[in-house]
């Protein structure tokens, strides 16, 4: 990690941290969301003797750049303009509860959760105040997915295939997101539903850390890494119980979330929690094949698809039956070609998991189009011939823009 010192006016006495917040040695000195308590640190950030993660500072600058020329573009007032100046600290409570998210288009409001959800995750405390925001987060989550089920998806996936700093947060929200859209399929109870995606949330809360060290590496992981991996499901299980969770479906899921052994029960023989811990680990397995990571390019859905979705039996079964239903063979934010040569971008699930709605973005003749055209592979020839790599595509995006094809 690269420190850079904070040079603007973003830290401010009283108010909480919008970063991690580190002194020149690399410590951690406050965590995103606290605010400076000891007269030593309030003294410190007061004089801007306090340092930011270099790609977090760029992210910052960039997340403020693009909503002030947004705001610009829409010709909103200069007052409010003024006021982004206020409310650029994203501190949980301005962008999860206030009108000011409101504002904010769908890939501007995940950025923010993502940003959020990573500090949390990298500070994993057993107390009541680091449970809260975790459920604070996944209340946002919620809201988010029920909003624009697609597009949420459609970026979440997009992204995860992407360089990615906070590759564990992202890859929890994800699993979040699909876990809990598999169990409405699956006509889960509500409790269970809210189970499995707050057992998502913080099923790698103390590893948070090395998978991002991890997922931005090529070196093969050591003896003690790999002991940490292993014991992660147990520890972030104790976790939960030291914040107060007394939910056994919440934390059992956390658990046994890693337990191979689980699939080869029948379903109807599992415990709940042990249902729940299956759903989890096969959303899990699914998602991070199609991440990038250093090590390897993300794998094509279809290829993930084959240990995620297959059962005890080599068959497709319960679980795998209602992920696929709730992703699709071509998920949103997967990139395509199109039986009539187009390449193009997933932007939507469509009536079959084979049939999805897709944003044409390169012709047959191999030039780019000027304006993405939306195709439904219901038609013939717009019928996915293959999953491609975005590579073969080689095209920046607009996200907000595809989101609002849908």
């Amino acid at each position: 990690m690269k420190l850079v010192p904070v040079t603007d006016d973003s830290l401010r006495k009283g108010e909480p941290a919008p970063f991690d917040v580190f002194d020149g040695e690399g410590r951690l000195l406050l965590a995103a969301g606290g605010v400076a308590d000891t007269d030593t640190l309030k003294e410190a950030v007061e004089n801007q003797q306090v340092y930011i993660d270099e790609r977090v500072s760029q992210e910052w600058k960039r997340a403020i750049t693009m909503r002030l020329s947004d705001m610009v573009r829409r010709n909103v007032t200069l007052g409010k303009i003024a006021d982004v100046r206020m409310a650029q600290n994203w501190r949980e409570s301005q962008f999860l509860d206030s009108g000011f998210a409101q504002e904010l288009t769908l890939t501007e409001e995940w950025e923010s959760l993502l940003r959020v959800m990573a500090s949390t995750l990298r500070d994993p405390r057993p107390d009541a105040d680091w449970l809260k925001r975790i459920i604070r987060a996944h209340r946002r989550l919620q809201d988010l997915g029920a909003r624009q089920l697609d597009g949420s998806m459609y970026f979440l996936i997009h992204e995860s295939s992407q360089p990615q700093p906070n590759y564990s947060a992202l890859h929890a929200l994800l699993v979040c997101l699909v876990c809990q859209a598999a169990a409405r399929i699956l006509s889960w109870p509500r409790d269970w539903i809210q189970a499995v995606g707050l057992a998502a949330l913080t099923m790698n809360a103390t590893m948070t850390r090395l998978q991002d060290l991890l997922a931005d590496s090529d070196a093969t992981p050591s003896v003690e890494m790999r002991q940490q991996i292993e014991r992660h499901p147990i520890g972030a299980q104790a976790l939960l119980q030291a914040c107060g969770v007394e939910d056994p479906l919440w934390t059992g899921a956390v658990r046994w979330h890693h337990d191979w052994q689980q699939d080869s029960v029948p379903f109807e023989e599992l415990s709940d929690s042990r249902k729940l811990a299956r759903l989890l680990m096969r959303v899990d397995i699914f998602t991070a094949r199609l991440s990038r990571r250093r090590s390897r390019a993300p794998m094509s859905p279809l290829q993930a698809a084959k240990r995620a979705c297959i059962g005890p039996g080599g068959k497709l079964d319960e679980i795998g039956s209602a992920l696929l239903k709730s992703v699709g063979l071509y998920p949103p934010g997967t990139y395509v070609e199109l039986a009539n040569g187009e390449f193009g971008i997933v932007v939507a699930r469509g009536v079959r998991a084979d049939l999805p709605r897709v944003a044409s973005l390169r012709g047959a003749d191999g030039n780019m189009m000027m304006t993405p055209m939306l195709r439904d592979a219901v038609k013939t020839p717009h019928r996915v011939a293959r999953s491609v790599l975005a590579n073969e595509v080689n095209v920046r995006l607009s996200h907000d823009k595809l989101i609002g094809l849908i």
